[in-house]
This record gives structure tokens, C-alpha cells and sequence, in this order.
């Protein structure tokens, strides 16, 4: 096609004029000052982005409490390699190792927090396997704190496994755990913070993956879960917009981040790669603005839907 250069520009730019710079930026430093003495409960918080949300609420005085997760499953998310002396294993001394080092993390991003500048840090370790005890974190950060204003959604499981290829990725606890982590957990915490919420006129902000819109091959249970929370959190934040609630909901997109701790979705050209504290900006600034979306990085979404248009992905 002798304009086929064309395309991503067409796409590009309208996208690029057309997304409200309130989601792209982090807000003015006064309305940021709001956030001090704020409760924010973060899921994931022991590394990566969330430990980089805490670290910039902290520079602002919000409280904070910070979960890490146990009862990890290492077959999924390939990351945190424990070994043994017959090499990696997926025992449950290897699930209490691991459990241990993603704790000890998070103490330290407590204590970092706290120097910060945040007055207080609670931390708190969870499976969210267990979908049905999930209550009990949002009921532990009001009893240490008194109150929640933001609740940030950031945990996930990616779980890799080509299901036509793989035994493991056919197997009923493959999708169940990866929906109790994915969905039904933020489902369940969201619900159990909303009376809270309601209270403190709060805000939710749920992270989610560039698999919310597009689907990739070997990704077919994690696109689904992605797929599944942005349809369930878009849903509800229509119904809080015709309650005339005072909670606000943004649903947020991240892309590939340099020096990231997770394993890449998508390869994507550098340019195209986002920083994650200035992603952590970004959604921090999203929490005082309460925009419906965000994206991050802005561009590399639209890259990424390109290469789908191509068959490349």
C-alpha cells in the first residue's frame, strides 16, 4: 500500500489530541497536599508499581496500608525463582521462601515510606485465592486507621500457558486461581470497601494490562480475567455516575515499563516504553483529578493495537 505509513499516524494523533491531558499528568502540586493524612490501601505493594505508588503517596503524608500477597504460584508467574538441590520447585517450602522474600520487600517499602514522610504504615500479607476472606483487609485498614479514601487495585497473576499446547494451562485450578487473583478478589474488596468509601467520599483506581483490549496468543486465561475486570469496573462506574455516588472510579491501563519487575506482555520498541515513576506520577495524580481512564505510556497502546491490526502480535 504506497500510504500505508499513513495509518498509525491517522490513529496516533487522534488519540493522542483527544485523551484529556488530565490523565496524562500528574495534578498541581497544591491539589496533590490533599492527599496528606488520606488512607490508601494498595494490593501488590511489596514491589514494582505498587511499591512506587507508596513511595510518591508517602512524599504527600497519605497513610498507608501496603499488601503482599502469599500462597504465590510460581508456575504462573515465572518470576521468583526459588530453587532446591534438584533445582526449581514448586514445593510449599519453596511457596513459604517466597512468601518470605516478597514480605521482607515490603517491610522495606514500609520503612522507606515512612521516611518519607508518610505518618503511618501498616502492612499486611494475603493469598487472594481465598476470594471469601478478602473483607478482612479492608476491615484491618479501618480498624488501624479509622477511615479508607483510596482504594488501588494492582494485583494480578500472569498466567502464561498456550492452552492447545500445555497440560497445566487446561487445568481447572490454572483458571480458577488465575480469576480468584485477577477478578474476583477486586470484585470482593471493591465491594467491601464501597460503605467505607461512601463515608470519605473516596475514589477507586484499578490498574489492569494492555490484555483489557487486545488478546495475544499463549494469554488466553489472563486476557480473559483482563477482559472481565475492565468490563465489571467500567459497569460499576456508570452505575456510581447515575447513584450520583460520592465514590469516583477510574479504570486505569498500564503498558511495558522500563526495568520492570513483572514479565513483558508485549515487546515493544523502546521508544514506546514507559518510566515507572513517572507512571506512578501519573496515577497519583489520577487519585486528586478522579478521570474516568488513564493510560500509560499514552502511545504505546496504540502501537500495540497496530501490530494486532497486522497479525504481529
Amino acid at each position: 500500500m504506497k500510504f500505508a505509513w499513513l495509518l498509525p499516524l491517522l490513529i496516533a494523533i487522534p488519540y493522542w489530541w483527544l485523551t484529556p491531558s488530565s490523565l496524562l499528568s500528574s495534578s498541581s502540586s497544591s491539589s496533590l497536599l490533599s492527599l496528606a493524612n488520606k488512607t490508601v490501601l494498595i494490593t501488590d505493594a511489596s514491589g514494582g508499581l505498587g511499591a512506587e505508588l507508596a513511595r510518591h503517596l508517602a512524599s504527600y503524608q497519605a497513610n498507608l496500608m501496603l499488601v503482599t500477597r502469599t500462597g504465590r504460584s510460581e508456575s504462573l508467574t515465572n518470576k521468583q525463582n526459588v530453587y532446591n538441590k534438584e533445582g526449581k520447585t514448586n514445593s510449599p517450602q519453596s511457596q513459604s521462601q517466597i512468601s518470605a522474600y516478597t514480605w521482607n520487600k515490603l517491610v522495606s517499602v514500609r520503612d522507606e515510606a515512612l521516611k518519607l514522610g508518610s505518618p503511618k504504615v501498616e502492612i499486611l500479607s494475603f493469598d487472594y485465592n481465598n476470594v471469601g476472606e478478602v473483607g478482612m483487609i479492608v476491615e484491618k485498614t479501618v480498624e488501624k486507621f479509622g477511615r479508607l479514601d483510596y482504594l488501588v487495585l494492582n494485583q494480578e497473576e500472569i498466567a502464561r500457558g498456550y492452552l492447545v499446547k500445555t497440560r497445566h494451562g487446561q487445568t481447572p485450578d490454572f483458571v480458577s486461581r488465575t480469576f480468584s487473583v485477577n477478578v474476583y478478589s477486586s470484585i470482593e474488596l471493591t465491594l467491601k470497601s464501597l460503605p467505607y468509601l461512601e463515608q470519605t467520599q473516596g475514589h477507586i483506581l484499578l490498574l489492569s494490562s494492555l490484555l483489557s483490549d487486545i488478546s495475544k496468543p499463549g494469554l488466553a486465561v489472563m486476557s480473559a480475567t483482563q477482559h472481565a475486570t475492565h468490563g465489571f469496573f467500567s459497569s460499576l462506574q456508570r452505575e456510581l455516575r447515575e447513584k450520583a455516588s460520592g465514590v469516583t472510579l477510574t479504570v486505569g491501563q498500564v503498558g511495558e515499563m522500563e526495568q520492570s519487575e513483572k514479565m513483558s506482555l508485549f515487546e515493544v520498541p523502546g521508544w514506546s516504553v514507559g518510566d515507572r515513576g513517572e507512571c506512578a506520577r501519573v496515577l497519583v495524580g489520577s487519585l486528586v483529578s478522579r478521570p474516568g481512564t488513564v493510560r500509560y505510556p499514552r502511545l504505546q497502546g496504540v502501537f500495540v493495537r497496530l501490530l494486532g491490526m497486522f497479525g504481529r502480535i
